[in-house]
C-alpha cells in the first residue's frame, strides 16, 4: 500500500467534506488509482500512532470511523453538519484537483470571488489585503456549517462601510456563497445540487 497516497487522500477529503467515512476515502482511493486499497488494509494503517499524529499535524482527526477536520470536532457542529449533509451526494473532483485540498487553505478560485475582489478594490483601493479578506471569506463560509447569515452579516460589518456601501455587497456575497464548496453539501456547491 502507498501510505503516503493513502495519507494524502486521507487530509485531501476531508479538507473537501469537513467529515468523510473511511470507508468512503477507500472507495475514492480506488476509483483513482491502479493499486487497490482494503478497507481492512487502511484500517490496520490508522491504528498505528505515528498515523494518527501525522494526521492531526493536518488538523484531522479519527472518530468512530470517519474523519473528521478540526474545525467541526466540536460534537455539536460534527452533528450539525452531518445533518446538513444528509442525502447529498459526494462531490468527488479528479485526482489531481482533490490532492490540492491537502492545503487547507485550497479552495477554487470562481468568477463571483473576482467581482467581490473588485468592489473591495473600488471601495479600499490598496488599504485592504483583498486576496486575503476574500480568501477568508471563503474558508469562513465553507466552515460555516451552514450559518451563512452569520457570515455575511460579520463580512460586511467588518468592512465598515456606510450601510448604503456596504448593503451593495450582499447580493454578490450570496452569488460567492452559492459557488463555494461546502462541506455541508459534501464539497457542492450550491449551484451544483440546485442542477442536479
Amino acid at each position: 500500500m502507498n501510505e503516503e497516497l493513502v495519507m494524502k487522500y486521507i487530509v485531501a477529503c476531508t479538507n473537501l467534506y469537513g467529515i468523510v467515512p473511511v470507508e468512503k476515502v477507500v472507495e475514492i482511493y480506488n476509483n483513482q488509482n491502479k493499486e487497490e486499497i482494503s478497507l481492512d488494509e487502511v484500517e490496520r494503517f490508522l491504528q498505528s500512532e505515528q498515523v494518527k499524529e501525522k494526521l492531526e499535524e493536518s488538523f484531522v482527526y479519527i472518530q468512530s470511523n470517519e474523519f473528521v477536520a478540526e474545525a467541526t470536532s466540536e460534537e455539536d457542529e460534527k452533528e450539525n453538519l452531518k445533518r446538513n449533509a444528509v442525502g447529498k451526494p459526494y462531490y468527488i473532483p479528479g485526482k489531481e484537483e482533490l490532492l490540492r485540498f491537502i492545503d487547507e487553505e485550497y479552495f477554487q478560485e470562481t468568477p463571483e470571488q473576482v467581482i467581490v475582489k473588485n468592489m473591495l478594490r473600488e471601495d479600499f483601493g490598496d488599504q485592504l489585503n483583498v486576496e486575503e479578506e476574500v480568501s477568508e471569506l471563503v474558508y469562513n463560509l465553507q466552515v460555516s456549517g451552514g450559518d451563512f447569515m452569520m457570515e455575511l452579516s460579520l463580512f460586511v460589518s467588518g468592512l465598515e462601510l456606510p450601510i448604503k456601501e456596504s448593503e451593495r455587497y450582499i447580493p454578490a456575497i450570496v452569488e460567492l456563497a452559492d459557488a463555494t464548496r461546502l462541506w455541508e453539501n459534501r464539497g457542492h456547491t450550491m449551484k451544483e445540487l440546485q442542477q442536479h
